[in-house]
Parts: C-alpha cells; structure tokens; sequence
C-alpha cells in the first residue's frame, strides 16, 4: 500500500512543479528527493527555482529564539511559498499559522503538503492565495513572529509592504532579502523591473532591491523594532542580488541569545 501511495505521490509532485521547498511528507518520502537525494536542485534543472532543503538550519534558530518551544504563539509566512516554514514551525507547537502568497501555484503546492504529511500534525495551519498588500483587509490578531522573506525585492513599494508585515508582529521578525549592493549609496534602493508570469518572481513588475545592510537596519528601527542581528550575508563579488538575513525583535537584548552581527 505505502508503495502504491508514493507512486501516486511522486506523479502529483512531478505534475506540479517546480516545488522550491523539500518537505518531508511521511517516513523518507519529501516533495524535493522525488527530484533529487538530498531535496535540492540548482536552478537550470528545476525550471529557474532552486529547490532548497532549509529545515534544519530553521529549526536550530527556532530554538534558540524560542528555547521552551512555540506552544500557544502564532506565525504568520508572509510570500509563504509551499508553505514549509508554516509546516516546521508547527513541528514546534505553534497555535496557529498563516500563510499567504499571491501565486495559487505555491498554495496549491502548500495545500497539497497539508493534505498528505504525516510525519507531524499539520492542523492549525492555513494558507491563501493573497497579494500582502490585501493582508490589513483580513483583519488579523497580531502574530508573535513573521517570517519575510524573498519577497521583499519583488515589491513596488516594499517599505509599506514591510510595514504591514511589522505592525502585525509583536516579537520576532525574520527578514530574507536579496541585495543590489551599492557602497556609494548604502542606505538607498535600487529599482529593478521583473517578470509578471514566472513562478519566482513578483506580480507588480516595479520591484526594488535595498543597497545595503544600512538600508533595512534604518528601516526596522524606524518601524519600532529595537534589537537586530544579521543572521546570514552572502556577499557575490559582482555585488549584484547579494543576500542577507536580519532577525528583528521589538525588545531591547531579546536576540542576546542569538549568534550574529548585532545592528543596534
């Protein structure tokens, strides 16, 4: 039978590719190693999207953000993808997840996980296809921790985008960008115009890259977060789509247990 079920799996996950995120659904069996061993793919072989495996490294900072675990806070997946940092933060506890993206590629791929992982629960979550702009007309609680990444520089006004995403957090913000760094300039952004139909990009074509690390520091403390900690920075030499990771916390010391560059 577990056979026959993994023949069915795999010709569904092959049908809707290409996946980004390798989430395992039952015992080895993920979305990614029915495409590669280790659940990842450079880009030229998985339709221009890396396929990533990025669940132990997420999980190891989940705890040690949230060291006596998630039980009874909430999350909220901003450009949320498959949905698989709402799927491993339900592995901690989590109340409640939200994921949204504005591609019902991604949703159907989220809501296909949701439906078939057995490994751990997969209640609690919720996903939608939605544009982050439309998020304050959902009418949310604010969530304990956001997670924003890859989706800052596909946006045509991403300081209000990141905004709307900061006003609804109350403790941890983690945010994932690409760069286009300029030493000339780097408090400033750099625009950019992309595809309104690839599955990895955003759908307002207008999209603007930060120049520097000083750009999005200025930026979360002028939105009242008060500790931030590069978590990640991978510098390309040609300095073009850089990227760089920043946890944000609106306490004061509420990252000193977490290892990076402090920004405050």
């Amino acid at each position: 039978m577990k056979t026959d079920l993994r023949k069915q799996l795999t010709g569904q996950i092959n049908a809707m590719r290409p996946w980004h995120h390798d989430i395992l659904l039952f015992d080895d069996f993920s979305t990614g190693r029915v495409f590669s061993p280790d659940g990842k793919l450079d880009r030229p072989s998985n339709d221009g999207v890396s396929l990533i495996s990025p669940r132990v490294r997420y999980l190891a900072q989940l705890d040690r953000l949230y060291p006596d675990g998630m039980s009874g806070k909430s999350f909220l997946d901003c450009a949320c993808n498959a949905g698989g940092y709402c799927f491993w933060s339900r592995e901690r506890e989590i109340a409640l997840g939200v994921g949204f993206d504005v591609r019902e590629h991604w949703i159907q791929q989220a809501r296909f996980v949701q439906e078939h992982r057995t490994v751990f629960p997969t209640d609690n979550l919720e996903f939608h296809v939605m544009d982050l702009y439309d998020v304050p007309t959902m009418n949310y609680e604010p969530f304990d921790m956001t997670y924003f990444s890859g989706i800052f520089y596909h946006l045509p006004d991403p300081v209000t985008g990141l905004k709307i995403a900061a006003d609804l957090t109350t403790d941890v913000l983690i945010l994932n960008t690409a760069l286009m760094l300029d030493s000339r300039n780097p408090r400033g952004l750099t625009m950019a115009r992309e595809s309104r139909t690839k599955v990895m990009s955003g759908v307002h074509e207008l999209s603007w890259f930060p120049n520097g690390k000083e750009t999005l520091r200025d930026i979360l403390l002028w939105m009242g977060f008060k500790d931030l900690k590069i978590t990640m920075f991978n510098e390309r030499k040609d300095n073009f789509r850089s990227r760089i990771e920043i946890v944000a916390a609106r306490a004061p010391g509420r990252l000193s247990g977490l290892e990076g560059e402090s920004l405050t």
